[in-house]
């Protein structure tokens, strides 16, 4: 049985992908959409070399791509590993470098961190902005659907602690 939490939404979609899965003001996205949004973006990952149980640093707002990525990175097997949108560049460098991830994916709103610290921890930067991501994700080729194999104990999302009485700690 695989174990991964993405496999929660293809049941939702399954069950009824024109029920609404998301919505942001008049913005409303289907289980549907939503499972094909999540199936392109874990197959970007994976072209990016995103293999199961790798970490891939997550700096987006409550929108709706939030939800892609976290569910795409999840597809792919890897590891989400969600910050704040306000981290300033040494804190992105530290949320990249501590987890070991090889990823970010940023809102452009806060490019200059997210891109300044992904440098700083080595790791690639890809920046997302409305409208022009879903053109890039729809100009792929068909996604293949795949849901990566994980199990039970596997590490699905690093969670970091505060940090006000010390270092923050991935949990």
């Amino acid at each position: 049985m695989n174990a991964n939490l993405a496999c929660n939404l293809l049941e939702a979609a399954r069950r009824g992908s024109d029920r609404p899965a998301l919505r942001l003001g008049d913005a409303v996205v289907s289980y549907g959409a939503l499972d094909d949004a999540s199936a392109r973006v874990a197959d970007l990952l994976r072209a990016r070399g995103i293999e199961r149980g790798d970490r891939v640093g997550v700096m987006l707002p409550n929108v709706p791509q939030f939800a892609f990525v976290y569910y795409g990175v999840l597809r792919a097997g890897g590891v989400v590993v969600p910050m704040n949108v306000l981290l300033k560049q040494r804190e992105v460098a530290f949320y990249l470098s501590d987890p070991g991830a090889k990823v970010l994916l940023g809102w452009h709103d806060f490019a200059e961190a997210a891109e300044a610290g992904a440098a700083r921890a080595g790791v690639e930067c890809l920046l997302i902005r409305p409208g022009a991501f879903e053109e890039l994700l729809g100009a792929a080729p068909a996604p293949t659907g795949d849901v990566a194999q994980r199990e039970g104990g596997d590490t699905a999302v690093i969670l970091y602690t505060s940090g006000t009485t010390g270092t923050p700690k991935g949990a």
